[in-house]
Formats: structure tokens, sequence, C-alpha cells
């Protein structure tokens, strides 16, 4: 026989456990819910980016963007509604979203019987990234002495201090979308071509070779996933020693493209020249595009 605090314990917690139990109860239960929306959309492929939902108090509409090319004639999206609503077509279903000018209708279906037709249309991506960019200039940032008195730190042309840097400046960027990853990053390839001189920049300040730092975009020909979460592109993702990371940035009217990446490691060489400890201190550099 247990001890009588340990019966008042048991006690207790038996009543804990049923209260507990009693929070659990759906709060909504008696009100009948005339909801009868859909919150998200997603395709099983090919998607780029979040379906854009818009709703008026009789219609829906959903606007989904996909890779050029996907094929719609058999897909099955993952659909989400509102409290107690049902989906017909339902969520998980094979539908054709390629008929009819790539509209497809649904009815949504609330608790109280009430329905509200849903719009889906799916237009081709367009990316900001496609196309011919070419190199206008090659920069960077460093910090000499960061926080003392005596150091100093500026911008600069990189064909200031590496001249082999200019080589650069009329090479050729093609960059073409190819699919979809299933986490949203788009994925795609990339040519780099020299320009005119028929010549990549070496970038050495004699005799120490600086490509480890400054060679972020990768000669000739390779792949590309872009992540829209990060704002970054990785060149030859997965592939070992070719691997390179930079950050996008455009401007306004997408017609220039700034890659600026961190330069790493911070190794000043305090015998070099000032032109020598500005490469090894370096930080930041970009290239700059101008699209074609």
């Amino acid at each position: 026989m247990l001890p009588r605090t340990h019966g008042i314990f048991w006690a207790g917690s038996l009543l804990g456990l049923g209260l507990l139990a009693g929070c659990t109860d759906d709060p909504f239960e008696d009100l009948e819910s005339h909801e009868r929306a859909i919150t998200s959309f997603a395709l099983d492929k090919g998607q780029i980016g979040v379906a854009e939902i818009t709703r008026t108090p009789d219609t829906g509409k959903i606007v989904v963007y996909a890779v050029r090319g996907t094929d719609l004639s058999n897909v099955v999206p993952r659909i989400e509604t509102s409290y107690k609503a049902s989906v017909s077509p339902a969520s998980g279903q094979a539908v054709n979203l390629s008929a009819n000018n790539r509209t497809y209708t649904y009815t949504v279906t609330a608790e109280s019987g009430e329905a509200r037709e849903w719009t889906v249309e799916v237009r081709d991506y367009v990316s900001d990234l496609d196309g011919r960019w070419q190199v206008s200039n090659l920069q960077f940032q460093y910090f000499i002495g960061e926080g003392e008195s005596w150091g100093w730190n500026g911008t600069k042309d990189l064909s200031a201090n590496i001249p082999d840097a200019t080589k650069e400046k009329d090479n050729i960027l093609e960059m073409t979308t190819t699919g979809v990853t299933a986490d949203g990053k788009v994925t795609g390839t990339f040519n780099h071509l020299p320009g005119p001189d028929g010549l990549f920049a070496n970038f050495i300040y004699s005799p120490t070779d600086y490509n480890y730092k400054f060679r972020k975009l990768p000669k000739n020909q390779g792949t590309w996933l872009r992540d829209f979460a990060t704002n970054t592109i990785t060149f030859n993702s997965g592939q070992p020693g070719q691997t390179r990371t930079v950050a996008l940035e455009f401007s306004a009217d997408k017609r220039t493209l700034k890659m600026p990446f961190n330069v790493q490691p911070y190794d000043i060489d305090w015998n070099g020249s000032g032109g020598k400890q500005e490469l090894g201190g370096a930080k930041f550099a970009w290239y700059l595009f101008a699209k074609l």
C-alpha cells in the first residue's frame, strides 16, 4: 500500500492530466466556419518561389511561376486550405495545368457549405540572371592595421595592384536557367568566355599567386545554383575544389549586376610592398557586370 502522501500525489497528477486534456479541446468546435480559401499552393516540380495568392469576397486567384519548359500536363499540387474547408480536386490529386492557357479552376468549400472558385495560373519564370553579361570592372576593398592610428584602408581597381586583372574586363558571362531543386533553389549553366583578347586574368603579384583570393568566377563552362533565401549564387556546386559562392546585387533596372564576395584569408606580408600588403589585407572584392 502506498503511503498517504503518495496517494495525494497520484490524485493530483490525475487531476492535472484531466485539466491538460481539457486544454487540448478545439475552442472553435461549436462554431461553423465560413472560410473557403486556399492558403498555400505548390507544384511538385518546376515551381520558382512562393505562389502569389489574392482574393476578393467572391473570387480567388493564384499565380505560380515555373521554369520555362516544365511539363505541366500531369502535376500533383500540394494545397492547404482555411480552417475546416475542403478543396476539389483534392491536394495530392494529379491535374493537367497545361491546357486552357495554363489556367485551372479549383473549388473550395467551407464547413458551412459555401463555395468559392479559385483560378490557378501558371506563368513562365523570367530570370533576371539569364542572358549575356560583360565584366566592366573588378574591385577590392582592403584594411591595413584596422583599428590602429597608423592603419589605412581603401577601395581600388584590382588592376591597379595586379595589372593582369585588366584581361578580365572584357570577358563575357552567359547565364541560362535550367531547372529548380525540390527546396526551391534555381539551377542553371554558365559559360565564362574571354573577351576579344582571348585571355583570362592571372591574379599574381610576383612572386605571390593570389588566384585563391580573387578567382571566384570560374573559367569556361559549368553549373550554378541560386539561393533566393541568401541571395547568393554558387558556381559548380558540389564539385570539390571548384565550388565558389558569391552574392548577387542587381541595379533597379536589372541592367547592371554586382557579385561581391569575401576574400579570405587575411594574410598580410608585412615585409612586402604597400601594394602587396593591400592584397593580403583585402577583405572584400566584387565583379561588376553590364547586361548586353
